[in-house]
């Protein structure tokens, strides 16, 4: 499949909330990873695939997406709900951290309502994956360095912390805690700064 990039992503939303909105249907989708920082930030152009887990009516986003998917040649799971295992016990729903992107196809016939993460949820679910090959570089290592700037954040310490409000088994557990503190020393010994501006919102005109 290629690679999604913003208007791609855009479009496919479209269809999706077009196709929710003709079965008289309005979902609430929450996008996550890379897909989120497509649409709400200026540091990632494209994405593999869609992370998004809807507050109700999951069976018929995974219908109506893998139709989709069927149409235009794509893997069946080019959307998908896996994020949902690692989301934060302590976020409820999107009612916390997340806020309302837009809504697709449009405001006047929506079929589809996206929200996503805030810069910091997004961020605690970075560290918690925390999937970055310093050395070889990449998207995740670049997100993380953008987040971490946009959060103020600049050494292990503070980091460990942040992530522990939201997955509290960073502090409940001294063998795991000690594992990611490595982790974060490495990745923070390595150089976290941004060349650019980073930037994290939700107005779709950003």
């Amino acid at each position: 499949m290629t690679q999604l990039n913003r208007s791609l992503l855009e479009e496919a939303l479209t269809d999706l909330g077009r196709r929710a909105a003709d079965e008289g249907a309005v979902i609430d989708l929450a996008v996550y990873g890379g897909s989120a920082l497509i649409l709400a930030s200026n540091f990632r152009a494209a994405t593999a695939d869609v992370d998004a887990v809807a507050l109700v009516d999951q069976a018929t986003v995974d219908r109506i997406s893998a139709a989709m998917a069927q149409e235009r040649g794509w893997p069946s799971n080019w959307l998908n709900d896996g994020v949902r295992t690692y989301l934060s016990p302590n976020v409820d729903g999107i009612s916390q951290h997340h806020a309302l992107f837009r809504a697709y196809p449009d405001e006047t016939n929506p079929g589809l309502r996206v929200f996503v993460p805030s810069a910091e949820y997004m961020l605690a679910l970075k560290l918690n994956a925390m999937r970055v090959d310093i050395d070889q570089g990449g998207k995740d290592a670049e997100d993380l360095r953008n987040l971490l700037a946009l959060c103020n954040i600049a050494t292990p310490q503070q980091a460990l912390a942040f992530v522990a409000k939201f997955f509290p088994d960073y502090a409940q557990s001294s063998r795991q805690y000690a594992r990611y503190a490595a982790r974060f020393d490495d990745f923070f010994a390595r150089g976290v700064k941004t060349s650019g501006s980073p930037t994290y919102g939700t107005h779709p005109d950003r």
